[in-house]
């Protein structure tokens, strides 16, 4: 009977997908395609560290070199390639990362401050609060368990100055 137990513990844990969604790093400047900053690549490579041991599988970003260049120190810390989406097919990005979720891995996904609360909703049905234009550290993790219940954490990583927005009583 424990063996059992023991058993369908584990194959609940390790059913689970989990998928981490951020903004770009820090970008310099407005222009169409802006690069980041030198406190940006620090993000990013912050969250390169962060995400070595998840068990990245997937990486996926926006065609945008800001966002690219965001991906990039995860995806040499964990040898997966980024698949790189055009900015607009927002349904495509959402359709590809459910396609590609596996029992047991995890997912990388970049965005911009406009759509990382959308993308957070099409992939759990959680809202979050929209991002302040400064607000860069913030890092959603969805757990998608083996039932399809989803959990939504939200965590602050990297070099980020901004601060959580303070929570209604």
């Amino acid at each position: 009977m424990f063996v059992a137990l023991g058993l369908a513990w584990a194959t609940a844990l390790w059913g689970q997908s989990t998928i981490f969604v951020t903004r770009h790093a820090q970008r310099g400047g407005f222009e169409p395609d802006p690069p980041l900053t030198a406190e940006g690549e620090a993000q990013a490579e912050a969250l390169g560290r962060l995400l070595a041991d998840a068990d990245i599988k997937h990486i996926y970003s926006t065609d945008t070199l800001r966002t690219r260049q965001t991906a990039s120190p995860t995806s040499r810390r964990t040898g997966v390639l980024p698949v790189i989406l055009p900015q607009p097919d927002f349904d495509g990005m959402v359709a590809r990362v459910k396609e590609t979720l596996r029992p047991g891995e995890s997912t990388l996904v970049v965005v911009h401050r406009e759509t990382l609360p959308r993308m957070v909703k099409a992939l759990s049905g959680v809202e979050i609060p929209p991002l302040a234009s400064s607000e860069y550290s913030r890092l959603i993790a969805i757990t998608i368990f083996p039932d399809g219940k989803c959990r939504v954490i939200t965590l602050r990583q990297g070099l980020g100055n901004d601060e959580p927005a303070p929570k209604k009583s």
